[in-house]
């Protein structure tokens, strides 16, 4: 097959020159053929006459005739000529072919040329000699006493001046064919040269640059290819920019959800997955075309999905169209997932699987259950030990029992209205959008009201405090917390200080913050319990029966977020202490020590 242009337009060129000049050869052939015949009866005709006339006057003496006809220079024929005497009758008197005898020859009276030279006085015809057996052109004069002249001429000899002259018309076929092919060649690499820059184009918008346009023609029979290549490129482009206008949006919808979204193939091979879904689990953002079983390990999730992409439909047709299930995995996270198909069939896409992340909502949960469990627990012994007192005393007559189990109700009556009003101010403190104006408050008054609270709690175990925090030391705090803060420390370490020990309350001065420190000699806290001792409720097993509601330390920590600053423990600390740490923000013109007074605090 021709697949090259420029070969067709050659081949179609030639092609087309090569049937032109073989028509034009071939009717000029016959042209040539039938003039040359005309000319050749002409000629013939005239031979003839002047044949008879020579004959007439030679007194009827053949030999002599055909003598002057074949040494007649300016005959054309002459060479090849014969000559020919028939009577009357048709019977032949005279021959001029010497390897025949007078009685061989049949009667020509029946020959064309004959009869028409016996009818008209002249004749012709082109034939085959029944004697000679070779093609011939004849003409044949009628004689004064009746007879007929003829002159044969073999055609080979009319045929050889035919093929001089057409030769001249081959030669200029060749020529004009090799024209052709020079011509077919110059347009064909003119198309070639001007189909180029289309083809440029239209290579560059295959590429992607779809603003090119063709704005050149190699000629007005293009125009509508190059509109048509132009019209499909605008449309390319339009489509090309919805879709990514398209693919833009949900890209920016999927990467902005805060829950993961896994779109699977109909087999169940990954085929896409959010920015979400990578956070949660990274190796999934190169897990294009496997199975979600090897990158969550979780069974549960493979099988559902299996059993919705391989699920059989009813006798209605329906199919399951969402399920749902939760998912814990080792590291603590907990998913709540979400399996959908599209609700119209799509051979592209199986299913889309959407993982909300409920870790927090089941922390939270626990968080509630433990808060109510150990609500129960803390409220159950005083309420226990006021119910029982109060029944005895209803039992008892003796007046001084009695007091001594009032002041045991009234004991666990101040320990539940503590923990109330402890809950309550932890309820404050979590609510969502609650501010604490913050103002220059002066250190020193605020462990100073936070001693006063706690003073019959440190005679009672024989526990002093000291504090080096200077006068001037000032911090952007309230009032109100920052002395709970203090006293909430001061009870703990009251409860667990060594009787007869020291508390120290110490300040040191870093950049522009403050760090507190409240620390005392008294049992060491686990290291695996120096984080959760600040949650409700939360108290180290052993230390249990203090009289204590376990708010205190939670207290605190929320507190000191409303002050922007942050608290944690040390046991042991430097010194072999049981110590509690927060920081401040300082106030302007504060006073609170430098780092050389208490390095421990960095």
């Amino acid at each position: 097959m021709l697949k090259s242009f420029t070969v067709r337009v050659v081949v179609g060129v030639l092609a087309a020159a090569f049937l032109s000049i073989a028509i034009t050869i071939f009717f000029g052939i016959r042209t040539i053929e039938q003039g040359q015949e005309l000319d050749v009866r002409d000629r013939m005709l005239s031979e003839a006459a002047l044949a008879s006339e020579i004959y007439s006057l030679n007194k009827n003496d053949a030999r002599s005739v055909f003598e002057t006809v074949s040494r007649d220079k300016g005959a054309e024929y002459s060479a090849d000529v014969r000559l020919t005497i028939i009577d009357a009758q048709g019977k032949v008197s005279f021959d001029s072919a010497p390897e025949k005898s007078l009685d061989d020859f049949d009667n020509h009276a029946d020959r064309p040329e004959i009869r028409q030279a016996m009818e008209t006085g002249r004749g012709f015809s082109l034939r085959d000699s029944s004697s000679l057996k070779t093609r011939f052109v004849y003409t044949a004069v009628r004689l004064e006493d009746g007879g007929i002249l003829r002159l044969a001429v073999p055609m080979a000899s009319v045929q050889h001046n035919v093929w001089n002259r057409t030769e001249v018309l081959l030669q200029v076929g060749a020529l004009a064919v090799v024209v052709s092919l020079v011509l077919a060649m110059l347009v064909s690499l003119s198309l070639k040269n001007s189909f180029q820059p289309m083809i440029g184009i239209v290579e560059a918008i295959a590429a992607g640059k779809l603003h090119r346009r063709i704005r050149h023609y190699p000629g007005r029979e293009f125009a509508p290819l190059a509109e048509a290549v132009n019209t499909m490129a605008q449309s390319i482009e339009e489509q090309v920019h919805s879709y990514a206008d398209q693919t833009a949006q949900l890209e920016t919808v999927l990467n902005t959800m805060s829950d993961g979204v896994l779109v699977l193939g109909p087999r169940g091979h990954i085929r896409r997955c959010n920015r979400a879904m990578e956070r949660c689990f990274p190796e999934i953002g190169n897990a294009r075309g496997r199975q979600v079983v090897e990158i969550i390990p979780y069974p549960a999730l493979q099988n559902a999905v299996n059993g919705m992409l391989h699920e059989v439909p009813a006798k209605s047709g329906a199919l399951t169209q969402t399920v749902s299930l939760h998912m814990g995995l080792q590291s603590g996270q907990v998913f709540s997932i979400f399996l959908s198909r599209p609700q119209k069939p799509d051979p592209r896409c199986g299913l889309v699987a959407v993982f909300h992340d409920v870790t927090d909502v089941m922390r939270l949960e626990q968080v509630r259950r433990d808060f109510v469990a150990n609500v129960s627990h803390e409220l159950r012994t005083p309420l226990t030990a006021i119910s029982g007192y109060a029944e005895t005393i209803l039992s008892v007559r003796d007046m001084e029992q009695c007091r001594k189990f009032a002041q045991v109700i009234l004991r666990n009556a101040n320990g539940l209205e503590r923990m109330i009003r402890d809950l309550l101010s932890l309820t404050r403190l979590e609510r969502e959008g609650a501010v604490v104006s913050l103002s220059p408050i002066r250190v020193h008054d605020a462990v100073e009201d936070a001693l006063s609270v706690c003073q019959n709690a440190f005679r009672a175990r024989n526990v002093q405090v000291e504090s080096t925090i200077p006068a001037g030391c000032t911090v952007m705090a309230d009032e109100t917390y920052l002395s709970q803060i203090f006293r909430n420390l001061l009870e703990n370490a009251s409860r667990y200080a060594e009787e007869g020990s020291t508390v120290h309350i110490s300040s040191v001065e870093k950049e522009d913050q403050l760090f507190f420190r409240v620390s005392n000699r008294g049992p060491l806290i686990p290291r695996q319990d120096l984080e959760r001792i600040f949650e409700r409720f939360y108290s180290v097993e052993r230390h249990r029966g203090q009289g204590t509601t376990g708010l205190g330390l939670a207290i605190c920590r929320h507190i000191l977020e409303r002050f922007h600053g942050r608290i944690w423990a040390e046991s042991p600390d430097s010194e072999g202490c049981t110590s509690f740490v927060f920081t401040l923000q300082k106030a302007e013109d504060s006073v609170c020590g430098s780092d050389e007074q208490d390095d421990k605090s960095a």
